[in-house]
């Protein structure tokens, strides 16, 4: 978008696109996941993400692609995946035992970030070296190849024949009835507006522009960047996997958002690519120490029959996206992506300090 518009607000709008397919389509996986075989469900997105990076990636090598396949292609892939995440993760769940929830979510963070650590680099070469449609094949390969891997697990569910004897609509409500009379799933699902509005949109949204910007950087320092806050997200995901089922997590996941906050606003300051590489790094891996262990602790008190709707739920936080994007971009565009930065951090980490203080049920999760 930033190659063929050069407009930042036009890249806060495409990231806050896909906060808009959370908002659209996560209450849809929320309620399916209750209500489905969630393999066979997880399958037939796979499928249809493959296509839909196929025909994008034709579009970009053929030189025909446009803005609005920019947004659609946004829109859509990140419908499917916000419709398949809560299954997913309900599947993980359902794998092992309680006791080893939190080390399961944090295997399984582990292995993603793993990867997230090598592929933005990775991506950086190859566009460097061939343009960006070989990247889209790829990710059109790898989508069939999960719904591959998937089609011989069998992993047990709760009985949906209730959610199926209601409507959608009707299972919908019940899920937010349940969230709002458990005062320890609210308190997380309200806890994790904050850096989710403030810090990925302000990160991950505009770091093309402050790549370009502040450090002069091109396609393969950008995949350093953003391979700088994977790896971090890896360690922490490392130090939690090790850790286990550890006890006080409302205080591991204050300690952890305020820290995003304050290596946000680090970063805003750096102004030579080491540097800012080594800051990414912690922004990353707090930031994967307080979604992981808010993703854990939600799974964990939450009953399996009303699973995948306190996960769409949780994702839905993750819609906001969609105003933090938006206010990444026009605040990069008038004052700057530094500037921009260092306001998404300040906001995020004001906000967490007087979350903390009002939310004593989030203070108090076991």
């Amino acid at each position: 978008m930033y190659e063929l518009t050069g407009s930042p607000v036009l890249v806060g709008a495409l990231t806050s696109i896909r906060g808009l397919s959370v908002l659209l389509a996560g209450p849809i996986g929320g309620v399916l996941t209750d209500r489905m075989d969630r393999r066979k469900a997880v399958m037939r997105i796979q499928l249809t993400i493959g296509l839909l990076a196929l025909v994008f990636a034709m579009l970009v090598a053929s030189n025909l692609v446009r803005v609005w396949h920019l947004f659609a292609f946004s829109l859509l892939s990140g419908g499917c995946q916000a419709m398949v995440n809560p299954m997913r993760r309900s599947m993980l769940v359902n794998s092992v035992p309680r006791e080893e929830i939190m080390n399961a979510v944090a295997l399984d963070s582990t292995m993603f970030h793993a990867v997230r650590s090598v592929g933005p680099a990775l991506a950086g070469l190859l566009i460097a070296l061939t343009g960006p449609a070989v990247n889209f094949f790829l990710q059109a390969a790898c989508a069939l190849g999960v719904a591959t891997l998937v089609f011989p697990v069998r992993v047990p569910q709760a009985d949906v024949t209730a959610s199926r004897s209601s409507s959608m609509l009707t299972n919908f409500r019940d899920g937010l009835r349940y969230a709002a009379r458990e005062p320890t799933i609210l308190a997380l699902l309200i806890f994790a507006l904050a850096p989710t509005m403030f810090i990925m949109p302000f990160t991950n949204g505009i770091m093309p522009v402050f790549a370009v910007e502040v450090l002069s950087a091109g396609p393969q320092e950008l995949g350093l960047l953003l391979g700088a806050m994977g790896l971090g997200a890896f360690v922490g995901v490392v130090v939690l996997a090790t850790a286990g089922n550890v006890s006080h997590k409302g205080r591991i996941l204050l300690t952890a958002a305020t820290a995003t906050g304050v290596a946000t606003i680090a970063f805003s300051f750096t102004r030579d690519l080491p540097i800012s590489l080594l800051v990414l790094v912690g922004v990353g891996a707090s930031q994967q120490l307080y979604v992981t262990t808010t993703n854990a602790t939600l799974q964990t008190v939450t009953d399996d029959a009303y699973r995948g709707r306190v996960m769409s739920l949780y994702m839905l936080d993750h819609g906001l996206v969609l105003v933090g994007g938006l206010l990444a971009g026009v605040l990069a565009q008038v004052y700057g992506a530094a500037w921009a930065i260092l306001i998404g951090g300040t906001i995020a980490t004001t906000l967490v300090v007087v979350m903390g203080v009002r939310l004593r049920a989030l203070r108090q999760s076991p």
